[in-house]
């Protein structure tokens, strides 16, 4: 039995009350969700992002739900200047950074047939290297603060083989270099875990499974073959990674480092 002295107060261990977050592509289809996760537990949430009309339509649209949480900075992540730049702004204005969520991602769409070097540089920068600058950039903010929380967004397919059957609705396969890529970020999440661990840094990627956005037309043969094959029997929604983003956030995982938190309705589970 708990002692009255001993019990958690459940409410402060997640909160994110005086928390300062960065969440590269804040506005996107994850990013969206991610973002108002923060704001959502108390977080000021800095949203990232390269179009400006859409970083202001998402700040305006939330604006009722969650005050002046959310602040944006027009910032390519490809561009470590443009990073910095917004990092250095942040913290003029609060002080420190505490929670960085690595979440932008370039989409590029190259066959294996079609894919060149010059493809395969660009998107690895695009998805991969910005993973790493970002994190470097922000990292002598939190060495100095001995805190903070790194999120990396990978994917299912960083560890498991693409079964690209099931794209074939859809015309095309996912490329070779997003695989490639987000196994990369899950190797990146391991070291820089063991990097910084004793320096009060903590260092996780979540994993989703299939998230696909609403883009065009409604393709029925591409959602069944994607439900089937899901335990828990539909796709993923933006909002199930909500509590994840809290978990790794918050206090609430204080003694979580260097771990992949699979979000995917049981798809890696057979």
């Amino acid at each position: 039995m708990v002692s009255k002295g001993n019990t958690l107060n459940c409410k402060k261990l997640f909160s994110l009350e005086g928390k300062i977050a960065i969440v590269t592509g804040g506005a996107g289809h994850l990013g969206s969700a991610i973002s108002r996760t923060l704001a959502g537990f108390g977080a000021i949430v800095m949203v990232l992002g390269r179009r400006e009309q859409a970083l202001k339509d998402f700040v305006g649209q939330n604006r009722s739900g969650y005050g002046n949480r959310f602040k944006y900075f027009v910032c390519d992540v490809t561009d470590e200047n443009s990073f910095k730049k917004a990092v250095g702004e942040t913290v003029d204005k609060y002080g420190a950074v505490d929670i960085l969520v690595n979440n932008a991602y370039a989409k590029q769409n190259e066959s294996f047939e079609e894919l060149t070097k010059e493809a395969w540089s660009s998107a690895l920068d695009n998805s991969l290297t910005h993973y790493f600058t970002c994190s470097k950039a922000i990292s002598p903010i939190m060495l100095k603060k001995k805190s903070g929380s790194i999120i990396n967004i990978a994917s299912i397919y960083g560890f498991l083989g693409t079964d690209q059957r099931v794209y074939k609705p859809l015309g095309k396969k996912t490329p070779l270099h997003y695989s490639v890529a987000k196994g990369g970020i899950l190797q990146m999440t391991h070291y820089l875990a063991m990097l910084w661990a004793e320096e009060g840094i903590r260092v996780n990627a979540v994993s989703p499974g299939v998230f696909p956005p609403k883009r065009g037309p409604e393709r029925p043969d591409y959602m069944q073959e994607l439900t089937t094959r899901v335990p828990l029997g539909r796709v993923g929604q933006p909002n199930d990674l909500a509590g994840v983003i809290a978990l790794l956030a918050s206090d609430a995982s204080s003694y979580i480092t260097g771990q992949n938190f699979i979000v995917d309705g049981g798809w890696s589970v057979w």
